[in-house]
């Protein structure tokens, strides 16, 4: 996947954690083309991590889109946080964790949309 492609799948990804009804569909039709696994790994270990609070503040911040550019330098410091430290590596296995458990819904969403674009794709 090229660094391009990867800000998009991120980019596509963060419009389920801003304070607005999310439009799973319009999410699922951006991801058109990339593989489920490499979606999920990125929803739960690289975008959940740096936009999750967007959804714990008391009036949001971030209310229709991220900055991509923010986005994309922000999910790169972590990913080279993780690498030059074993206990940040430890930390955020366990914040992955309880996202995966508290963001459970969410990627139902997401994955329920991918599978009727698949399905609208081959029918």
């Amino acid at each position: 996947m090229t660094h391009a492609e990867r800000i998009r799948l991120w980019s596509a990804l963060s419009d389920a954690f801003v304070d607005n009804p999310i439009d799973y569909a319009a999410i699922a039709r951006q991801l058109e083309g990339i593989d489920r696994a490499t979606v999920k790994v990125a929803f739960f270990e690289e975008v959940g991590p740096v936009c999750y609070s967007n959804l714990q503040a008391p009036i949001p911040p971030i209310w229709t889109a991220f900055d991509t550019t923010w986005l994309a330098e922000t999910i790169r410091s972590t990913q080279e946080a993780r690498r030059a430290s074993a206990f940040r590596r430890l930390r955020d296995q366990a914040f992955v964790a309880y996202l995966r458990y508290r963001l459970k819904d969410e990627w139902q969403c997401i994955e329920r949309e991918l599978e009727r674009q698949t399905d609208a794709d081959a029918g």
